[in-house]
């Protein structure tokens, strides 16, 4: 029988690990101007609020909703709501806002996160797996640095997880309520992130699975009736997905559902390769140009299709490229996971294998369908007893979700991997549980171990924990050799500049130019150096310094030419 101390613990634990991710994330908010996507963010909202509707500059500019809605509309909806001509122009009261929307996304987002892995591991695995995933949550730079953000990818990453939680379930007890379930979570992810669109074919290979399940053995003439009855359930899916969807974006349009007249439409456009150029084409382009409007999910995922079939600037190891790297992202997760996430990736990669062989020697010795019987469903020995479910949906979403970044034309910064990390942390200490289950000391030492460097990892950096760099190439001195972007300079150093600039003689802070790389005002941190994105001065020589954003230094976002150029 538990006792009042045992409960004290486990409820205990998790609250000091809460309190932990806020001091830190407190120590980030003090000390750092806003990036580049949160002045946006905070345009939009405050836009929100005025208008009473949605604003369609959101899912327009190829951004979810939910973040948005959770961390910055309740600020804005205080500050009773402002239209603004320039969105990624930042304003003078700007920091106090965005400051109260990050405190919002540590405490909805960071903390939850938290919570999630810890109750994860604690039901399959006890306390101490629970503890050690919520301490490799609280202490990695990457998690608390994105904590601390109010940006999309933390939300993103907590309901990818919920979405996760719920096709478990589903796989375990594929009933048509945890169906209702599972489209709610996906769609959910969906509208905080476009990327959650990775859970669609984790959903159809689960669906597989299960059906696969029922079959005794596996003919031609069983084939045809397992593919329909898989689309069938795949279409009942997206049938639920799609109004849940558009719900999470409140209902709303963004913009003509055809961008431009039919005069405008070029030859090659793919309404005219469809429809053609005669009256009937013309009526449909021009009903569709000033009367339909597009539902704002399908907005945002057309703009981040485009956007990623155009590309983008990026930056690595000093090449500069629009179409990225397909190794850019294990470049990114092996130069800015820490230490333990690196020994982590290494025993994940170890230990996928005999798991997937376990589970195939499962299947082959029991085909039939393994799902208990509906009234053994509900009690708590069935409920809580491990099974291979959770983890092989882990490891499915991870091989999902970087296939996903491996094709993309997108390298922004490690941020997009963020999901992966509370993956790997769930299924390594998993798995490693399951390996020495009878071997407890060996759990404890290495989870101690493992702790203490993520610790000593974090508190290396603190509190630029989204300019951590490992130090295989010498720590985050050297990384602007390396990456560049979210990675390193995201416009969130102007109170680091202050400071410098602070120590300078009256007269030379005046002499001083800015080429900054960011939304943020300058102005609304105290900085009153003349911003050289604005004006070029005439003579360069009365001035004596010039502060320079590290993209800038390194040939990033400058057309290839000289920064201070004329």
């Amino acid at each position: 029988m538990k006792t009042k101390g045992w409960y004290f613990l486990v409820w205990g634990t998790p609250l000091l690990f809460a309190a932990v991710i806020l001091a830190q994330t407190r120590s980030f908010r003090s000390s750092k101007s806003a990036t580049y996507d949160e002045t946006y963010f905070l345009g939009t909202a405050l836009a929100t609020v005025q208008q009473g509707l949605l604003d369609e500059h959101i899912s327009g500019a190829g951004v979810a909703p939910i973040p948005i809605l959770l961390n910055y509309v309740p600020v804005a909806w205080r500050g009773g709501g402002e239209t603004r001509s320039d969105l990624w122009q930042g304003q003078v009261t700007d920091p106090p806002l965005i400051n109260q929307a990050r405190f919002l996304n540590a405490l909805l987002v960071g903390i939850p996160t938290m919570l999630l892995v810890y109750c994860w591991l604690i039901l399959r695995r006890g306390y101490a797996a629970g503890t050690f995933g919520a301490a490799l949550v609280t202490f990695s730079p990457t998690m608390i640095a994105h904590f601390s953000l109010a940006t999309t990818d933390a939300c993103f990453t907590l309901t990818a997880l919920v979405a996760l939680g719920f096709l478990t379930r589903y796989w375990k007890d594929p009933t048509n309520r945890n169906l209702c379930w599972l489209s709610l979570g996906v769609s959910l992810a969906i509208s905080s992130k476009y990327s959650g669109i990775f859970l669609l074919p984790c959903t159809l290979a689960v669906m597989t699975l299960i059906s696969l399940s029922f079959q005794t053995e596996l003919t031609r003439r069983m084939i045809w009736p397992l593919l329909k009855q898989v689309a069938w359930k795949f279409s009942l899916f997206l049938v639920l997905l799609i109004p849940f969807t558009w719900a999470f974006h409140l209902f709303t349009f963004s913009g003509p559902l055809k961008t431009v007249s039919f005069e405008e439409t070029p030859d090659d456009s793919a309404w005219v390769s469809v429809l053609g150029r005669g009256p009937v084409a013309q009526q449909i382009m021009d009903v569709s140009h000033e009367t339909l409007k597009r539902p704002a999910p399908f907005a945002g995922v057309l703009f981040q299709f485009l956007h990623n079939a155009g590309g983008h600037d990026a930056y690595l190891m000093g090449a500069v490229s629009e179409r990225g790297w397909w190794y850019y992202f294990p470049v990114a997760w092996s130069l800015k996971s820490t230490p333990v996430e690196l020994l982590f990736t290494l025993l994940g990669f170890c230990l996928a294998g005999p798991l997937m062989f376990d589970s195939w020697k499962s299947i082959r010795k029991q085909p039939a369908a393994q799902f208990p019987a509906e009234q053994d469903r509900n009690s708590p020995e069935l409920r809580y007893e491990p099974t291979s479910h959770a983890p092989l949906i882990w490891l499915l979403a991870s091989i999902m979700f970087l296939g996903m970044a491996l094709t993309s034309h997108l390298n922004l910064g490690q941020r997009y991997l963020l999901t992966l990390y509370p993956l790997l942390i769930l299924f390594t200490i998993d798995q490693i549980w399951r390996c020495f289950e009878f071997r407890t000391w060996v759990l404890y030492v290495f989870g101690g171990l493992c702790s203490c460097i993520q610790i000593i990892s974090i508190t290396s950096i603190q509190p630029n924990y989204l300019s951590y760099f490992n130090d295989s190439i010498g720590g985050p001195a050297a990384g602007r050799f390396y990456l560049l972007d979210s990675n390193l300079d995201w416009g969130q150093d102007l109170p680091a500049l202050k400071s410098i600039l602070d120590q300078l003689p009256p007269e030379d802070r005046k002499r001083s130019l800015l080429y900054y790389f960011g939304t943020a005002n300058p102005h609304a941190y105290g900085i009153s150096a003349l911003d050289r994105k604005q004006k070029m001065p005439e003579d360069l020589d009365q001035w004596k310094y010039l502060a320079l954003s590290t993209n800038y230094l390194q040939g990033l976002y400058t057309g290839k030419k000289d920064p201070i150029a004329g």
